[in-house]
């Protein structure tokens, strides 16, 4: 799939080293060399100047290729440095991963995407904020950070429908500022 992406001149030109945005971004396992992940920023092929009126758009798309498998898992990430949580709508947020893959994945670059001979392991959405300043409480834990974000706007992402892509179903994730992507 890699050397597909590659050798594609408008997926090429969307590759990037990292996927960051306003100081937020995707760490990576130290077992996890830069030969085994590619990053596409979709945000960019949807804001190009080719475009009239895009539709709103992830930041990034990571493909991670398994060495426990002949598969790649999928991380498609929506990055957002905000305030508070008055700084990102759920309908927008719900159009950028809709965009990415109804759009970017099942119609533009269906052929690679689509294609039988690559097998998916993992199908992963992330939102990435720390809108409600969750980092800046001492020694919370995962249980205090997940019940705190069912307090807030957050919680309207556990109602929504699973998305779906070659017959995985993932949910959007919210996760703090910056994740961790091991190998698979």
């Amino acid at each position: 799939m890699f050397e597909a992406i590659l050798n594609d001149p408008e997926l090429f030109g969307l590759h990037r080293e990292a996927c960051e945005e306003n100081e937020i971004c995707i760490e990576f396992g130290d077992k996890l060399t830069d030969d085994k992940y590619i990053i596409l920023k979709i945000d960019a092929y949807y804001s190009s100047s080719k475009m009239h009126n895009p539709p709103p758009s992830i930041d990034c798309l990571i493909i991670v290729k398994c060495d426990t498998n002949a598969c790649y898992d999928f991380y498609l990430v929506e990055l957002k440095n905000i305030k508070s949580t008055k700084g990102f709508d759920i309908k927008n947020i719900k159009q950028k991963f809709t965009t990415a893959i109804e759009d970017f994945l099942k119609i533009r670059f269906a052929n690679i995407f689509l294609n039988p001979e690559y097998c998916i392991n993992e199908f992963r959405l992330y939102f990435i904020s720390d809108a409600c300043r969750i980092k800046k409480l001492p020694n919370i834990s995962e249980e205090q950070y997940r019940k705190k974000l069912l307090t807030t706007k957050y919680k309207i992402f556990t109602r929504l429908l699973p998305f779906e892509f070659r017959n995985k179903k993932a949910v959007i994730e919210s996760l703090l500022p910056n994740p961790l992507i091991k190998e698979c």
